[in-house]
């Protein structure tokens, strides 16, 4: 067990465990809180919020993470303007396609500034591996959403707004803070340089918004080829059946792309991947275990027969969570390796996914909310086993590692 528990995949994801936890619970909360057709707004609102700020960066959260990037006053200049960029257009999709209230674009557009300049934040913390600190960033919006949940109860409202509203206001205070810390700290850290591509932000940004399509493909896919009463049922089984899939997913991301990247020897690289790959696999068949017979109960002990979630919903999100999980490994496994061509070729098939998964969700949709499910499942398995392709040269005993990597931060930064 102390061996399990050393490794920094399994100690991330407990800690992102609580936050999945916490995300699911408020979840259910709003579901049994607010109307059905409302929920389903919120969901979406949610969705395409989460979207624009995982997209605001524009890659820039991938550089600082291979590189000694300055966290500068120039680097927030720059994460502001392509995050208000990005925003806008987020924002004009919810507008356009999904005729939403301009008081709740309104929430989308703040909330993807200021989530895109939080996830940079929690990026560079990342890269300096104080993991500590950087995580408690990028969960801040877990946090904020249950306490928005309880308002809900609290404040007996039945409008999808007020909980948006508080949501994106907890993810500028998230921003403010992290900002605040690395400004402060900008001066003692020679080793950092100002100097970054933007070709490489690009491919990250190419490669993460394919991700990102992907994660978000169903949510973005019901209300259009169903309705906002299917999206609201998603919504439960995500936050009961899914947030299990997503926790390890977040986990095996947010750690081995740092420690593949610090590896001296292709052995490492090579030990590293089996034991993470075995370690995750035994979590994942023990979590769609445990989600295939608490689900029933769960439902029943929040919902009370307002939302049924069938043996065949389960089923489909528990494929899906596999899926992802995969992808979580052969994802971090090509950021780290992958060299720029190698990169660009990761972003062509992740798009590549991304049209399979679309096509495959709107043939789905004629079987109802699981079709859609499985088709979007496919996209996943898709670019998983694109990105193992590709980086299996990188873990040939003949390919030298690469030098120059960042420098290993003080072990006073580590503790933080």
């Amino acid at each position: 067990m102390r061996r399990l528990w050393d490794s920094p995949t399994l100690r991330t994801t407990a800690i992102l465990g609580l936050g999945g936890v916490g995300a699911a619970v408020a979840n259910l909360i709003l579901a049994g809180a607010l109307p059905t057709t409302e929920y389903g707004l919120f969901a979406l609102a949610i969705t395409l919020g989460s979207l624009g700020y995982s997209l605001a960066p524009v890659g820039i959260d991938g550089v600082v993470n291979r590189r000694p990037v300055a966290a500068g006053p120039w680097l927030l200049r720059r994460v502001a303007t392509v995050s208000l960029l990005v925003a806008l257009i987020v924002t004009g999709v919810g507008l356009l396609v999904y005729d939403m209230s301009r008081e709740l674009a309104a929430m989308i557009l703040v909330a993807s500034v200021a989530g895109g300049a939080m996830t940079v934040a929690g990026a560079k913390l990342q890269s300096e591996r104080r993991f500590g600190l950087s995580l408690a960033l990028q969960q801040s919006p877990n946090v904020v959403l249950l306490v928005a949940a309880l308002a809900a109860v609290i404040g007996q409202i039945s409008h999808a707004w007020p909980p948006v509203l508080i949501s994106s206001a907890g993810l500028v205070v998230a921003a403010v803070y992290g900002w605040r810390v690395l400004l402060s700290e900008q001066a003692a850290k020679p080793h950092d340089t100002a100097a970054f591509s933007w070709h490489e932000a690009f491919s990250f940004a190419g490669m993460n918004a394919a991700g990102l399509m992907l994660l978000y493909a169903e949510r973005l896919i019901i209300p259009r080829v169903l309705d906002l009463t299917a999206l609201a049922l998603f919504g439960v089984l995500g936050a009961i059946a899914g947030s299990a899939f997503r926790v390890l997913e977040m986990g095996v991301g947010y750690t081995l792309l740092p420690r593949l990247r610090a590896a001296d020897t292709v052995s490492e690289r090579r030990h590293l991947l089996v034991y993470e790959a075995k370690l995750v696999g035994g979590i994942t068949l023990l979590a769609s275990a445990l989600i295939w017979f608490l689900t029933p109960p769960v439902e029943h002990l929040f919902l009370a027969g307002k939302y049924h979630l069938s043996g065949a919903l389960v089923l489909a999100a528990i494929v899906s969570g596999i899926a992802r999980v995969s992808n979580a490994l052969a994802r971090s496994t090509a950021s780290a390796l992958a060299d720029a061509r190698e990169l660009s070729l990761v972003n062509a098939f992740g798009w590549t996914a991304v049209v399979v998964a679309l096509v495959a969700a709107f043939v789905g949709a004629r079987w109802g909310l699981a079709g859609v499910i499985y088709g979007v499942a496919l996209g996943w398995f898709v670019r998983a086993i694109a990105c193992f392709a590709l980086v299996v040269r990188q873990l040939r005993p003949s390919v030298p590692v690469p030098t120059g990597l960042p420098p290993e931060p003080s072990r006073s930064l580590q503790n933080q």
